[in-house]
């Protein structure tokens, strides 16, 4: 089984870290990183298990990524990853992310993830892990600071879509 493992630990509480990742999360997603055919408006994470996991883009296309399998207020998301290798949505695929919360105190916390069942997405998974780094950083950032800057905000508002 491959899988994507990624750890950070974030200077603020676990609740908090879970809040930014599970009901924030188009404030910390790059707007580089998405299947539509027009720039990304929005990222949505509904927070509640069966929820949806998709984005908005211009001209009101819905691009879906997945759904909510598990969620457990600070401590754990299972989140259903459904784009294919061409990073197509496909509603018979199933990879897995897996979001951990570990309090290492009041004010600092542990984010454990892992991407697993890779082998299904092909060659595509030769650049996510470096995509899943990129992403997880600008959202323990904004965890910490509650807000992005400077260059983390550049690469939060970066498209690769003509403006």
């Amino acid at each position: 089984m491959i899988s994507i493992k990624k750890e950070l630990l974030v200077n603020t509480s676990q609740e908090t870290a879970f809040r930014v990742f599970s009901q924030q999360m188009d404030a910390w997603w790059p707007r580089s990183h998405h299947v539509g055919k027009t720039p990304m408006v929005t990222m949505v994470l509904e927070p509640k298990a069966k929820g949806r996991w998709y984005s908005t883009h211009q001209g009101g296309e819905v691009c879906e990524c997945g759904r909510v399998e598990a969620f457990e207020p600070n401590a754990r998301l299972l989140l259903i990853w459904q784009l294919n290798g061409d990073f197509q949505f496909d509603p018979n695929l199933r990879t897995e992310v897996e979001v951990r919360f570990v309090a290492k105190g009041p004010a600092q916390t542990q984010v454990l993830f892992e991407h697993r069942d890779l082998e299904k997405l092909g060659k595509a998974v030769d650049g996510m892990d470096h995509g899943w780094a990129m992403i997880l950083d600008l959202f323990g950032k904004l965890a910490r600071d509650g807000r992005l800057q400077g260059d983390d905000l550049k690469a939060y508002e970066r498209t690769t879509m003509a403006q």
